[in-house]
């Protein structure tokens, strides 16, 4: 587990491609300088979690956390967002 205090978390467990990259980009959009947003998926949507990590360096955020919630098979990604 992180231990960080998010802001926002974005279950995106369930989800098929595009939804959970459009939820990204959202949840990025609407936050604030600063805030950390947690990210939840499962392990078998492997697409959606390179997609997110793409997205985020692509939209130059900060990533914190990419890590396996244990006894699970959900993954977790936490990021701290940058505004231009």
């Amino acid at each position: 587990m992180s231990g960080l205090l998010v802001d926002e978390t974005i279950d995106i467990t369930g989800l098929i491609c595009p939804v959970p990259l459009i939820e990204t980009r959202r949840a990025i959009k609407r936050a604030k300088e600063g805030q950390l947003i947690e990210f939840i998926g499962t392990s078998a949507e492997s697409t959606s979690r390179k997609d997110i990590l793409l997205a985020i360096e692509n939209l130059k955020q900060e990533l914190l956390s990419n890590e396996n919630i244990l006894d699970s098979d959900k993954w977790r990604i936490i990021i701290r967002v940058q505004k231009e």
